[in-house]
């Protein structure tokens, strides 16, 4: 037999079988880490807790990949907790900062108490993630991140007005800038 003429023995490619074998794009993060000597820890395959520094923090980032949907989802928790009563005045915050930013959101999960910063990057079609999109990502995180948590700490700690810690906040940044 020919083996042109036994092509049913060859394999079908299926979604499935092609997304086993496509690359991570968790590890493009791992060389980015490495690269910019980044505190990193890999809890699973999927998953990379990662420490960039900023000017008022270390900012604490969480990326993992959903190889299902083909998402790469990043969060940026901050470790302040906002004081009971102070929610309202948070939510107002998140409303102006989420204005300004040109992607991600930030959000307030109110069980925890926390304010989050989220950003989701599709790959679908199995497109590969370059390294240029991680830095792109982790930069729009970290610019968002210098916004964010100097104004909620102006919100939290010194009781300003949403409007007035940001301002306060975003003069800081044109100071270190």
């Amino acid at each position: 037999m020919d083996y042109s003429q036994d092509t049913h023995i060859r394999p079908s490619p299926r979604l499935s079988s092609a997304s086993a074998v496509r690359k991570n794009p968790i590890e493009t993060f791992v060389r980015l880490c490495i690269a910019e000597n980044y505190d990193a820890e890999r809890p699973s395959n999927h998953e990379l807790h990662l420490s960039i520094p900023g000017l008022w923090c270390d900012h604490e980032f969480s990326l993992t990949w959903k190889a299902d949907n083909e998402l790469i989802e990043l969060y940026l928790p901050f470790t302040s907790r906002a004081p009971k009563g102070r929610s309202d005045d948070i939510c107002r915050l998140l409303s102006l900062l989420n204005e300004r930013l040109p992607s991600g959101n930030f959000i307030f999960w109110e069980k925890e108490s926390a304010l989050v910063y989220r950003n989701t990057l599709s790959l679908a079609g199995g497109a590969n993630l370059r390294i240029e999109q991680a830095m792109a990502l982790l930069a729009s995180a970290l610019d968002a991140a210098e916004r964010g948590y100097p104004a909620c700490q102006y919100v939290i700690w010194a009781g300003k007005t949403p409007e007035d810690a940001l301002d306060i906040a975003l003069l800081d940044l044109a100071a270190h800038g």
